[in-house]
């Protein structure tokens, strides 16, 4: 549990291992939320694995009944020079004909058109994903509005692991002593150092949680749908 601190009483230093601490748990939380959608993804990749090969196998099942049954069956043969190219001449054609079904399956398996028999093929799974991910979504909606992610004591671009770490080293260094002086020592080594760049520029973890969770619900099915591969 994260413990519950006193805002106003917190110095520029103890506001930034605070923010360090709360930001270690919504990156937790982020990563559940990712783990969940990926084993939710690998049981219905199994479905859709198991309900393609079964369907695929029909043809080929069909086509051993009849030459197992045949009057004039091909595997009347008295020598195996004769009896084994037509059984693997059996056995490609066999595999073909389940190989190419289960290809196409697959295939068609993530077109926009077969959206409405997707959601009931996969419905039980997404219910049980959707009651999970709501839960991770009350504790990230926990830590995001806590009181030092609300204050704008440090701008939100800057409220990352990697730029917290280097405000507390200007202050643990002497190199600042207010929070004003930090920040400005944060900008001067961002400008004059390569090193941070990328980090200056992508989104950081805290602004993509209050991006997900302003429509959390819609912004779900988006996850899932890019997982699947489906592109409007």
């Amino acid at each position: 549990m994260i413990k519950e601190v006193v805002l106003g009483k917190l110095n520029d230093l103890d506001y930034c291992y605070a923010s360090i601490v709360l930001l270690e748990e919504l990156e937790k939380v982020s990563y559940a939320r990712n783990e969940r959608l990926r084993q939710f993804h690998e049981k219905v990749h199994a479905r859709q694995s198991f309900v393609a090969a079964a369907l695929a196998m029909i043809l080929p099942v069909i086509v051993w009944i009849y030459l197992l049954t045949s009057k004039a069956s091909i595997f009347d043969a008295k020598t195996f020079a004769v009896l084994g190219p037509r059984v693997v001449g059996v056995l490609m054609i066999t595999a073909l004909l389940f190989l190419i079904p289960y290809s196409f399956l697959h295939m068609v398996w993530c077109q926009p058109f077969l959206r409405s028999f997707r959601r009931i093929f996969e419905s039980v799974l997404r219910a049980n994903l959707i009651n999970d991910v709501k839960k991770i979504d009350a504790q990230a909606t926990d830590i995001v509005t806590k009181d030092v992610f609300i204050e704008e004591r440090v701008p939100e671009s800057y409220l990352s692991v990697e730029f917290l770490t280097l405000l507390v080293r200007y202050f643990e260094c002497g190199q600042a002593t207010f929070m004003k002086e930090a920040l400005y020592e944060l900008k001067m080594e961002l400008e004059n150092t390569g090193y941070y760049s990328s980090s200056n520029t992508r989104e950081t973890l805290l602004q993509r949680e209050k991006a997900y969770l302003a429509d959390e619900k819609r912004n779900l099915e988006l996850m899932i749908e890019k997982e699947e591969g489906i592109h409007e």
